[in-house]
């Protein structure tokens, strides 16, 4: 998503958009309480969307909140409990953040989501192939072959299973 799909007063991101998504970085000053206020309508916006369903139904949908402009807190507008207390209702990750000054902390907010993102995959993964063979996934090794006696194979993206016999075992 760009910073341009999420300004104040600017149109909410596409629902193309949020569907293709697998984490979400919304960043507020904490200067400017419109700014955050447009961040609590984003978020909404982006959970009723992503999760198609009614609140309180959703899915597991990864949200980083960033309070940006923390050095200059004789200016503050949104309190850092507001942040957190935003952060706790929707569990998203959350970080008071000076980016003018120090790129590590936005980072580490970036990598932090990132791994969100890679655990969430891996247990969606895991979750389906088990629907799929009615719980009796193995071990998700992750390699090709046969799993659980049931002639399914499990296929690594870019691995080839031309080496494998043609029956399947």
């Amino acid at each position: 998503m760009t910073v341009g799909n999420l300004v104040p007063g600017g149109d909410m991101p596409r629902d193309e958009v949020i569907q293709w998504a697998d984490g979400f970085v919304l960043v507020y000053s904490i200067t400017d309480r419109e700014s955050f206020n447009f961040v609590k309508l984003a978020k909404g916006y982006i959970m009723e969307k992503k999760g198609g369903m009614s609140p309180g139904s959703y899915p597991q949908i990864l949200v980083a909140l960033l309070g940006n402009k923390g050095d200059m807190v004789h200016l503050r507008q949104v309190s850092t409990e507001e942040g957190d207390i935003l952060a706790k209702d929707g569990d998203c990750i959350w970080a008071e953040v000076a980016a003018a000054e120090q790129v590590a902390p936005v980072a580490d907010a970036f990598t932090e989501l990132g791994r969100a993102v890679v655990a969430a995959r891996k247990k969606n993964k895991q979750s389906l192939l088990d629907r799929m063979l009615g719980g009796k996934s193995g071990s998700g090794s992750g390699g090709s072959g046969v799993v659980g006696g049931a002639g399914v194979r499990m296929y690594s993206r870019g691995k080839s299973d031309s080496a494998l016999p043609k029956n399947g075992f």
